[in-house]
């Protein structure tokens, strides 16, 4: 007999597990990946010094270190780093003057082709994508420096940039966003890099003129 109620009661346990009973632990959600871009304005052109008009050239270089990416909900943040993998890097470097071809290809140093506005757009950049909980987020933050910018057209300009004296590195952006759960969030950045230079004296101060320019859920 006691064989027998020992049978009925493993039973029902086992029913009763099939029906869905519900432990003390929830599953927890998946994470979204947050992804941010930046690329030059297409409106911003050229650049004056000392009375010399800058044109594009496959040489020039304006590399901008970007780093320390917080995403925000209230007063709490999460890191973002620039690539969702375990190897996980808070900094990079990217030349905010690099143009492509208007197809997407990459100009390089063995192009031949005049560069012009026209056949041309400054190369947009992956600078953070990180996963993050789902959720709403109202702020976002990162830093931005530069030390140096070099041109070539029409003649050979290399430069130490800087921020000017008193600006913090750190860039804040309110923007309201949402992570959905296994879905990408993308936030594009643009910067005028020429418009973003004042000369001062032997050098250039670094006036960051960033702006979202859009959000969106892919």
């Amino acid at each position: 007999m006691r064989n027998r109620w020992v049978l009925l009661i493993a039973t029902g346990c086992l029913l009763w597990g099939a029906n869905g009973c519900k432990t003390a632990v929830e599953p927890s959600p998946e994470p979204g990946i947050f992804r941010v871009l930046i690329k030059g304005a297409d409106t911003d052109t050229s650049i004056i010094i000392q009375n010399d008009t800058s044109q594009f050239s496959r040489w020039d270089n304006f590399n901008v270190i970007v780093s320390q990416g917080r995403l925000y909900r209230g007063e709490n943040y999460a890191y973002i780093y620039n690539n969702p993998s375990s190897a996980r890097k808070a900094v990079d470097t990217v030349n905010v003057l690099a143009r492509e071809w208007l197809n997407g290809v990459p100009i390089t140093y063995l192009d031949t082709t005049q560069i012009t506005p026209a056949n041309s757009r400054f190369c947009k950049y992956v600078i953070f994508e990180s996963y993050v909980p789902p959720g709403s987020y109202s702020r976002f933050s990162f830093t931005l420096t530069a030390s140096e910018m070099e041109i070539f057209i029409p003649k050979h300009y290399l430069n130490p940039v800087g921020l000017p004296p008193g600006v913090t590195p750190s860039m804040e952006f309110v923007v309201d966003m949402t992570v959905n759960e296994s879905g990408v969030t993308e936030l594009e950045l643009e910067i005028s890099p020429y418009r973003s230079l004042r000369r001062y004296q032997d050098q250039f101060y670094f006036e960051r003129q960033v702006s979202v320019k859009s959000v969106q859920n892919l």
